[in-house]
């Protein structure tokens, strides 16, 4: 029986239509290839309720657009620059762009 954390990353590898890499301590933090991707897989608790609520509130802006838009939250430190800000949006949007 996988551990948790484990059942994810095979769920993603096969959400996305690629493969797990064992841990091999050879990973550097990648649990998943598929096609151009690498994923790095997180099953924690407590995501920030903050985050969430960014990406709810996107996710119903973008089913209210007149286009099929898809929600994205850009997530930038300040001072940071703007190419290392964080993408984030749903799995299924995810999906529906990049997966099988």
């Amino acid at each position: 029986m996988d551990k948790a954390w484990k059942a994810f990353e095979r769920r993603i590898a096969k959400a996305m239509d690629g493969a797990r890499i064992p841990v091999t301590g050879e990973r550097d933090g990648a649990d998943v290839v598929g096609g151009p991707f690498v994923y790095q897989c997180k099953l924690r608790r407590g995501v920030p309720s903050y985050l969430r609520g960014w990406l709810r509130g996107i996710v119903g802006a973008a089913g209210r657009s007149p286009t099929d838009a898809t929600g994205v939250v850009i997530w930038k430190e300040p001072n940071g620059r703007d190419d290392d800000a964080v993408v984030v949006l749903r799995l299924k949007d995810w999906k529906a762009l990049h997966g099988k």
